[in-house]
Order: C-alpha cells, then structure tokens, then sequence
C-alpha cells in the first residue's frame, strides 16, 4: 500500500496489515495526491513539486517494491492537487489549486502543455487516457459539476454536466468510456471518442464516493457506507442512444437467451444422432 499525507513528506510502503515497510523523501512538504500507472508513480505535494517514481519489481519474491525516484517536475507557484500519469504515452499531468494544469514526459521531464481551469478552480480530478489521448480535468468542489475533455493539444473537445455536481470519477479499463458519479447519487457513463451520453444507471441513492470497474461490472460505494453493483453491457456503452442498465442488470439480454437457446437444441439434436448401445 502506497499512502501520502504525512507530515514530513515522506511516501510510505506499508503492508495490508498496517506497517510501514519503507519510507521515502522526496518531497520537503505534506504530499497530497499520487497516481500509479504501470509500473510509473507520480506523487503531488505542497510544495508546488510533483515526483515520478519508478516501481521497480522486487528482486527476491515476497520482497517489498521500493519506489525509486526518477525526476521532478517543476511549474508550478501554488500547491499540487491532483497527479495523473500514463505509461503507455510517456505522459505525466499535474493540476494545482489555482487550476492550472500542466503536462510533461516523463523520459525526460519536458513540459508538453500548460491548461488553466476557465474559472481557476482547484484541479480535483485529473486522468489521461492513453487510446483515444484525451485529458480529463474536473474542479474539487462538489458544486462545480462539469467535467472537460482535453485532447493532448490542449482543446477542449467537450464538457460533461452532472446536475448537483461531480464526486467520483472513473475511466474503464479500455479508457473509452469515463465512468462518473454525482452528489445526487446519479451515475453516467460518457464515451470520450465523441462525447456522447451512452448509459445512466440507477440512482444509488446517496452521494457517490468510489467507483471501481473490472470484468464487465461495475461497483459504486455510496456515502452511506452502501455498495451498489451494477452490470456493464457492451451493448450498452458502445449504442447510439441512451439507454437504461436496470432491465439488463436484473434479466438476461435477448440476445443471449437466443444464443443459449440455439446452442440448447444443438446438443440435444448431437446426442439423438450418437448410436445407441447394443442390449
């Protein structure tokens, strides 16, 4: 377990029990976000410095992965925010509190682009998403519900709304999709390709404060202290319209319950042909 926040700066290496395993200085003040990607790690403090780390595979099985500085990056005049980084397009973001975002490589530390919040908002979501290179840049405060869409150019290509405002924020695991979740309770699901609204699931019912993604589910935890599950359809997340994901959730889609059904007479048509054992 990677954890920041502490006093003296440190980034800490802790077991799932709870003790710390190995410490690291990098930073002079109290770090305040951190973004992993691959076997990148990129830490945001008060110091207005972001780190990238190398998470170097332990060398003897069982062994602690101990995160190796690699460079700092520099820019910024107010404290850091929100860190994001991708390791498949060598790129590291960063988002202060007077909401300027600033993009560098991360081979050598080279700064790529720098991108202002049109309000100045403190930067409180921050992704990149690697296959259709897009930058995701959303306020802190629970109020401000939008949620722009950069390319790597630094357009903004579209703005996401979420009447009540915006609390959690999740890209699929194929970085399609963004997955987000409002004040309200109310989850959507947006494509960034063309930044059209393809799914907006059941109300959980009380604010959103987690949202995690694999093998076509999804799961929300609420406020409240309430997991929601939900169910992915493919169908649902790359059609043209709206649609509802309760009715797929609570039955199987037609199509398959046709697929099952056919592979069903199948073999019951296979095994009448199969001959019969001799009395």
């Amino acid at each position: 377990v990677l954890s920041g926040g502490h006093w003296d700066g440190t980034l800490c290496v802790s077991s799932e029990a709870g003790r710390t395993l190995h410490a690291a200085v990098q930073h002079s003040r109290t770090i305040t976000c951190l973004a992993v990607s691959g076997a990148l790690l990129i830490t945001g403090a008060e110091d207005t410095t972001a780190v990238l780390w190398f998470l170097a595979p332990p060398s003897v099985p069982k062994h602690t992965t101990v995160p190796q500085p690699l460079r700092a990056l520099r820019g910024h005049v107010r404290e850091i925010s929100a860190v994001a980084v991708s390791a498949h397009l060598d790129l590291a973001a960063s988002g202060a509190v007077d909401g300027r975002v600033l993009l560098h490589t991360c081979h050598n530390g080279a700064l790529v682009r720098s991108i202002t919040h049109p309000e100045g908002a403190t930067i409180g979501h921050l992704h990149i998403a690697s296959l259709p290179h897009r930058l995701l840049v959303g306020a802190a405060a629970t109020s401000e519900g939008r949620l722009r869409v950069y390319s790597l150019g630094g357009a903004c290509l579209h703005t996401f709304a979420l009447a009540g405002g915006i609390r959690s924020v999740l890209l699929t695991p194929e970085h399609m999709c963004v997955v987000v979740g409002g004040v309200s309770g109310e989850v959507c699901i947006w494509r960034l390709d063309d930044g059209a609204l393809t799914c907006r699931l059941e109300p959980a019912g009380a604010a959103i404060s987690s949202i995690s993604a694999r093998d076509g589910e999804l799961i929300v935890g609420t406020q409240e202290g309430e997991v929601v599950g939900y169910a992915l359809d493919p169908e649902m997340l790359w059609g043209r319209a709206v649609r509802d994901a309760t009715a797929w959730a609570t039955k199987p889609s037609p199509v398959q319950a046709l697929k099952f059904g056919q592979r069903r007479q199948e073999l019951v048509s296979d095994r009448s042909r199969l001959p019969r054992a001799a009395p």
